[in-house]
């Protein structure tokens, strides 16, 4: 299999709790996110992931990563830091898979968000961005969003 066919989905939103939760609710929020999604993308015939993964920032190098290589596999979710109760967290998600189109991949991320935010009564600023799809670039254009451009300058991005 060809790195090529995998296609990237990367998302950053701030979630926002009505009441603060401790770091262990956060990671309960993070868990049933990543499981919803996965729910969603099961829906589809055909597919594969590379990885998903997600992190959420409380802060004061306080975290929680989340991610997920199979759907017969558990998320894998852990805490660092210390437990505080917090009421924001900013979730950075990202998905590698083949099999679905960019625009159902999406559709997957509303759709575990949604659900996610109505469950846990959670606000968030995502907003949908018509952002160009990014494909094999030169320097000085777009940034990839899996490599960030981290390649050298004589070389084109892959993503």
């Amino acid at each position: 299999m060809y790195q090529n066919i995998f296609k990237t989905l990367a998302i950053e939103t701030t979630l926002t709790l009505r009441q603060a939760g401790s770091s262990k609710k956060w990671q309960e929020i993070g868990c049933f996110f990543l499981e919803n999604y996965l729910e969603q993308l099961s829906k589809t015939e055909n597919f594969m992931i590379g990885h998903i993964k997600a992190i959420i920032e409380l802060g004061d190098d306080r975290f929680i990563r989340l991610s997920s290589v199979a759907l017969n596999k558990p998320v894998n979710c852990e805490f660092n830091g210390t437990d505080r109760q917090n009421s924001k967290g900013h979730l950075t998600f990202n998905a590698i898979v083949s099999g679905v189109d960019k625009k159902r991949n999406l559709q997957n991320f509303h759709l575990a968000l949604a659900r996610t935010c109505s469950v846990y009564e959670m606000l968030t600023d995502y907003r949908e961005s018509n952002q160009p799809e990014v494909t094999n670039h030169s320097c000085g254009e777009v940034d990839c969003p899996v490599c960030h451009d981290n390649h050298e300058h004589d070389e084109t991005c892959g993503h």
